[in-house]
């Protein structure tokens, strides 16, 4: 790889139980940690500790899971929950259908960038060092953006696969050199 560090910093997914409804009340009262105020927030708050991962569950019977760093660990945290919910009597006839959402990752170019000159000679950039310190760089090819900063790091969010993310690294390696 071009010589990027890269590491991710944290994944999205979308989690949907086929034929599923969940008794949000009881399901917070079961479920240990987890937190449900209907007043503030239409879905229960649960965070998983082994992998660390983080949920919100909706009684339609989907949920987001964020915070995972890998998707090995994002997949585990969904099958200890669905186990959990299986345990406790909810009819969870199918595995649930998981979708990327976002992908956002650390890279780290080990060389400084001047990005008053980047944004002057490449068109799909934005930079307002008043507003923000970083330089938003949107590729199309992965569709995804990349903030640079002057130190030589820089965060790409938007990407759905790990492919994704190595592809912009190393288009942004050959496009700045």
């Amino acid at each position: 790889m071009v010589g990027v560090k890269q590491k991710v910093q944290n994944i999205v997914l979308s989690v949907t139980y086929e034929d599923v409804k969940f008794d949000l009340e009881k399901l917070a009262r079961i479920l240990d940690g987890a937190r449900y105020d209907p007043e503030v927030f239409p879905g229960i708050s649960y965070k998983s500790e082994d992998p660390r991962a983080s949920f919100l569950i909706f009684a339609s019977g989907k949920m987001n899971c964020v915070g995972a760093q890998s998707m090995r660990d994002a997949k585990l945290a969904i099958k200890k929950l669905t186990g959990k919910l299986r345990k406790v009597g909810i009819k969870v006839k199918s595995e649930p259908k998981v979708k990327v959402q976002n992908i956002v990752a650390s890279f780290d170019f080990g060389r400084k960038f001047d990005l008053e000159r980047i944004s002057r000679t490449h068109k799909n950039t934005e930079y307002e060092p008043e507003v923000f310190p970083g330089l938003v760089f949107r590729l199309d090819e992965p569709k995804v953006v990349v903030l640079l900063f002057v130190s030589g790091k820089g965060v790409c969010a938007g990407a759905k696969s790990m492919s994704d993310i190595k592809r912009a690294a190393v288009k942004i390696t050959k496009i700045l050199k």
